[in-house]
């Protein structure tokens, strides 16, 4: 059984999805997250889980650190979570 304590929430993926021109079916189809998921990470009903994330960062082309903050990190902006995508 997966920790509630390990999923993180993401208030910046709607901001990031809209900017792309995507809708949530969309991005879920991309990031091969079902789009129900996606609604509930926008509305921040639930938190997101390291590979969930990383799908999400792979499909919009993102630094994870841009999901918690909706916009580009410029290397001024503290960076006190850190998430390796492959």
């Amino acid at each position: 059984m997966m920790e509630r304590s390990r999923s993180i929430l993401l208030p910046g993926l709607a901001v990031l999805r809209r900017r792309r021109g995507l809708t949530q079916r969309q991005l879920g189809e991309i990031s091969r997250v079902a789009h129900t998921t996606v609604q509930q990470l926008e509305s921040l009903k639930r938190g997101a889980y390291p590979q969930t994330m990383q799908k999400l960062v792979t499909a919009l082309g993102i630094a994870p650190e841009e999901l918690l903050h909706g916009e580009s990190t410029n290397g001024n902006q503290s960076k006190s979570w850190k998430f390796k995508v492959q």
